[in-house]
This record gives C-alpha cells, sequence and structure tokens, in this order.
C-alpha cells in the first residue's frame, strides 16, 4: 500500500493530461495502450505494459504530464523486471520533465537502493520526505539506506517516523527489524517482523528475521522453524543475513 496516494494522483493525471490532442492517433488503439501502460500491475505483464507505455511515449499528440507519467509507468516496470538501468534511464526523464516529482525520485532512491549507491539514495529519499512529509516512503528509505552506512540511531529515526505516518507500513516495519537485529534489539527485531508477516509480507527476509530474532531470544525450536520456511522461500538467504552480519 505504500505510496498509494502518489498511484491515484497518477492515475487521475494519466487520464487527465494522456487524451491525445489531435486526430491523428486513434482513439480505442490509444485506450488499448493506456490500458497496458496504467493498469499494468492487474491484468498486463511488465513486458506487456512496457510495449504500452513506449508506445504512449512515441505519440506525439501526448505531450507534458501524459508523457512523464508514461516514462514513470514504464521505470516502474523495468524496477519490477530489476532492469535497474533503463528504470534510472526513464525515472531521470521523468525528473527533467517535472522536477518536483515525488513518486520518480521514490522509485529512483529504491533503484539506488538496490545498486548499493547509498547515498545517492538518501538525497533522493531526502527529496521525497520534503516534498511529500506525510508519506511514509521516503523515511523508510532513508532508513535503509542509514542503516547500510552504520548511522544506525538517525535510521531507527527514519524507521521510526515510517511507522508513525503508516503503522502498517510492512516495508519499514521489516527495515527496522532488520536494524533492531543489527543493534541487538531482539524482543523489537521479533516484534517487528512479526507485525509484517501479521498484516501480509510473509517473505524470506521477515521470516528469516523473525526467526533468527526468536533463536537470540532463547526459543531456538520456534527460530528453526521461520528461518526453515524462509529458506524453503529463498535458499540464499541465510547468505543474505550473513552479508548484514546476522548469523545464527
Amino acid at each position: 500500500m505504500r505510496y498509494l496516494v502518489f498511484a491515484l494522483l497518477g492515475a487521475a493525471w494519466f487520464m487527465l493530461a494522456a487524451r491525445p490532442a489531435s486526430a491523428d492517433v486513434q482513439w480505442h488503439v490509444f485506450n488499448l495502450r493506456r490500458e497496458q501502460c496504467f493498469n499494468s500491475l492487474n491484468a498486463y505483464t511488465p513486458e506487456e505494459s512496457i510495449r504500452g507505455c513506449s508506445d504512449i511515449i512515441s505519440m506525439r499528440s501526448v505531450t507534458g504530464d501524459g508523457r512523464a507519467q508514461a516514462y514513470k509507468l514504464r521505470g516502474d516496470r523495468f524496477r519490477q523486471l530489476q532492469d535497474y538501468e533503463r528504470a534510472l534511464s526513464d525515472y531521470n526523464q521523468v525528473i527533467r520533465m517535472r522536477g518536483d516529482h515525488p513518486a520518480a525520485y521514490y522509485r529512483r532512491s529504491e533503484v539506488y537502493l538496490a545498486q548499493g549507491q547509498y547515498q545517492l539514495a538518501l538525497a533522493d529519499a531526502d527529496r521525497v520526505v520534503r516534498l511529500v512529509p506525510e508519506t511514509s516512503g521516503g523515511f523508510r528509505v532513508r532508513c535503509e539506506a542509514r542503516i547500510e552506512t552504520h548511522e544506525f540511531e538517525a535510521a531507527l529515526q527514519d524507521c521510526n517516523q515510517a511507522v508513525a505516518i503508516n503503522t502498517i507500513d510492512t516495508a519499514a516495519l521489516a527495515a527496522r527489524g532488520i536494524l533492531n537485529l543489527r543493534v541487538r534489539s531482539y524482543q523489537e527485531a521479533w516484534t517487528d517482523f512479526d507485525a509484517a508477516i501479521f498484516n501480509g509480507r510473509r517473505n524470506a527476509r521477515t521470516l528469516y528475521g523473525r526467526g533468527l530474532a526468536a533463536t537470540r531470544l532463547g526459543r531456538p525450536r520456534e527460530g528453526a522453524a521461520d528461518m526453515a520456511a524462509a529458506e524453503q522461500l529463498d535458499p540464499a538467504i541465510a547468505a543474505t543475513f550473513a552479508g548484514y552480519g546476522l548469523a545464527p
């Protein structure tokens, strides 16, 4: 549910701004491409959505906000496919067109985070926080970047702020769980991972984190069960946590 505000604004923005201004584009073709581009999370594969957005972008009559939104949505699909360079190219284009576009800065910060470019992620997350301080995503990315740069106190403040804004931001809960493991606050870590799982983020990261926290709290059978379930989902999850300096 992160950035639902951005998604809703983007939908309205796209519907109003992307209508072709001239008759050289057949309306039914445009509708199909718009559907593929905008509704990509529901009915279409990322590849189909990319084609739809690319066709929208190529239409001379689609300008301004509509074109910027198509670039942003195509970037989201490239990011989903972990094609980070193309995602960055599209987000950069949105920012060139609309420098105040918080969703593009937010998604670009997530790409930088995935690439390990933590200072760039921090810079973009700072912009998101300034532009939309009432949303949790910028604080969560800033928290994760600061964990990686070992700014643990500042990271905790950011994660706390993200969760205060949105108590069921499962990504922020999971990030704070990792942080609490790293600073040996095991009960707090267990609580964060458990809340993330309860609210729908049941994946290898949250299960392994909860299992590791349970183990450190003296509950080895419970911990082993969670960690085994995590390794069924992702056989490399133990190595991932070892990279954080966290091992059973």
